[in-house]
């Protein structure tokens, strides 16, 4: 797809999500309301930063990234980005233009009859919507993945982020160049933590099909000296054997491109060793509106 198209695409889709959530996005509180909306009924997260540039509402250049795209046209009803833009039909015109259905005209009675019957049913099928939204969102605020309310913000067990920017701010933290182990502000023993499934050095073993109840972490390199292994993983083993450290843990890759979050992990020390380290969920849930709280998990 050329730039151009996909332009005129991503600009019909930012229409259609407007129509989905019922009105225009313009305020920083509309793209919070929206990156909740969008969460409840998809079960995936967008923060509201990553829409207001997708929106505009942020002044730096960006092309949304495919799992972004992804997630708004289910939003709005489509299984995917590619169906959206197979189903949908825009028209080329200048770059400032909104993208439109292709329509046939037939005489200009017959197009303004045509016009009045589209909007009867837009609006119908728009109200229609809205009431369903409203409904699935009272209906997910005891069981879905992510719960929001006025005063509780929490994140569960199986909640998938697209980056590190999507689930670091969250805990107030800025990426730089170490993103996948990043300590919680004011908690330096609390460790937000995203490494990936399948690394070549750092491996992660456990059982995706469960979520990982527990993550058994050692380095090992193919072709490496033994004993620069071995020594790598006693150090290792030692800084945090006497550290007691949480891990807060978002795993990229486990079933797609995504980070997953598996949940509050602490060292098992009876089944750590200086070979490899053994890392037990303890929690599958995390309150942040309530951080301090983890302080008591650590071990």
């Amino acid at each position: 797809m050329d730039p151009e198209t996909q332009k005129m695409f991503i600009a019909q889709l930012r229409q259609k999500v407007e129509e989905t959530f019922g009105q225009e996005i313009k305020t920083p509180k509309d793209f919070e309301n929206l990156s909740q909306a969008v969460g409840d009924i998809t079960k995936n997260y967008i923060s509201a930063t990553t829409l207001k540039r997708m929106w505009g509402y942020l002044t730096e250049p960006v092309t949304p990234r495919r799992t972004t795209l992804d997630v708004l046209a289910q939003y709005v009803g489509y299984k995917d980005w590619d169906a959206f833009t197979q189903e949908e039909t825009v028209t080329p015109s200048d770059s400032s233009a909104t993208p439109v259905r292709t329509v046939t005209k037939s005489g200009s009675s017959r197009v303004l009859q045509i016009a009045l019957l589209v909007a009867m049913v837009c609006i119908i099928g728009i109200l229609f919507l809205r009431n369903c939204r409203i409904s699935d969102q009272l209906t997910s605020m005891t069981d879905s993945l992510k719960t929001v309310t006025a005063d509780k913000y929490v994140i569960r067990l199986g909640q998938t982020f697209s980056s590190y920017d999507d689930y670091l701010h969250l805990f107030g933290i800025t990426p730089d160049d170490r993103p996948w182990a990043q300590p919680l502000p004011g908690h330096p023993e609390i460790c937000i933590w995203g490494p990936e499934y399948h690394n070549a050095h750092w491996h992660n073993d456990g059982n995706p099909d469960n979520l990982m109840p527990t993550i058994t972490e050692y380095w090992h390199v193919e072709g490496a000296d033994p004993e620069t292994v071995r020594l790598r993983n006693i150090d290792h083993y030692t800084y945090l054997r006497y550290r007691k450290e949480l891990r807060v843990t978002f795993m990229k890759g486990l079933r797609d491109s995504t980070f997953t979050f598996l949940g509050l992990y602490s060292m098992d020390h009876q089944l750590s060793d200086t070979n490899r380290i053994v890392w037990q969920r303890v929690a599958e849930e995390c309150d942040l509106t309530h951080l301090d709280y983890l302080e008591q998990l650590r071990r």
